[in-house]
């Protein structure tokens, strides 16, 4: 299937930038977006009850109508996203944290990159990252995994996301046929919501095509919740587990794969214990997971106890100024 004829030179693209708090960065990920050389655009800020005085919202709206700007009680970002997509009017969704950035391009060179394929309704373009610091001075770019042009399939896809980490959503063009198909963003999870997400998508047919480009800037900075919130990783990796290991093991016994062992080594590794063990009880029952795999999961347990130790104090000697 492809995007309708009308639409297959420059289909329309959302760009949806949620917001809390976010008066200190927002305005620099707005004028990214502004920047764009892709013409065919929509700007979508949704503020998600920010409890800042009014800094938040004030910044936003003085950009008047170079955007659409929606405000709503506070439900975490996964709730912003879904307002975003209830609202947008294009063909494909592009996520902007409001503390990243987009480099001039990002948009005009994914929807070249899908222009290639004819602009499949099961394909979803991605562009590499670089980290910025809270000055927006770039600290390094990421290597990509994935071959420029090349498509990948869901399962491939979900493979490196279990081995290499989660795919950055703000890299991402993905079609709305993929939400429609696969439902929104979990509003009861704070944490990984995103990485639920992909899942559901490329474990339900949908495929990437990367360009060769590093078009996202993603920056870090001592308030991100992937920094402060490890109780929300814990919660989240418990409760997205519930659908991810019926449909790993799902996966694995249709085709051969090992999902489900991929995905119980990446909980191990952040230490989420309870988590480990549903794996561990799915993959027995379902027999997919031999003893071997079982005992390098405990094996994996233990490493992750030492890796969110280190982590935790890299953290405090990264942002300790």
């Amino acid at each position: 299937m492809c995007i309708q004829e009308t639409a297959t030179q420059s289909p329309k693209v959302s760009v949806i930038v949620p917001v809390y708090n976010g008066a200190d960065y927002v305005g620099e990920a707005i004028e990214s977006a502004l920047g764009q050389t892709y013409e065919n655009l929509e700007i979508i800020v949704v503020n998600d009850g920010s409890t800042d005085g009014g800094a938040t919202e004030n910044l936003v709206l003085s950009y008047g109508d170079k955007i659409q700007y929606y405000c709503k009680e506070n439900g975490g970002v996964s709730s912003a996203l879904n307002l975003g997509l209830e609202k947008m009017t294009g063909e494909y969704f592009s996520w902007l944290s409001h503390d990243d950035k987009y480099e001039p391009e990002k948009v005009a060179e994914s929807v070249r990159i899908l222009q290639k394929f004819d602009f499949r309704e099961d394909l979803i373009a991605i562009t590499g990252i670089k980290f910025i610091n809270a000055q927006s001075e770039t600290i390094r770019e990421i290597p990509q995994t994935f071959p420029a042009g090349e498509i990948c399939d869901g399962h491939a896809v979900i493979a490196r996301m279990l081995t290499k980490g989660t795919l950055d959503g703000c890299g991402m063009l993905i079609p709305k046929a993929a939400f429609q198909k696969c439902g929104g963003f979990d509003e009861t999870l704070r944490y990984n919501q995103d990485a639920l997400m992909w899942y559901k998508f490329f474990a339900n047919g949908f495929s990437l095509v990367s360009d060769a480009q590093h078009n996202t800037m993603y920056r870090q900075h001592k308030n991100q919740t992937s920094k402060t919130r490890r109780d929300l990783l814990i919660h989240d990796t418990l409760k997205s587990s519930e659908e991810i290991i019926p449909m790993f093991r799902a996966c694995d016994t249709e085709n051969g794969t090992n999902l489900l062992y991929l995905y119980a080594m990446r909980t191990a590794m952040n230490d989420c214990r309870a988590a480990v063990q549903k794996c561990v009880q799915a993959g027995k029952a379902a027999k997919v997971l031999s003893s071997k795999q079982i005992l390098r999961i405990h094996v994996q347990v233990l490493y992750g106890k030492l890796r969110v130790l280190l982590k935790k104090i890299y953290v405090k000697l990264m942002f300790r100024r």
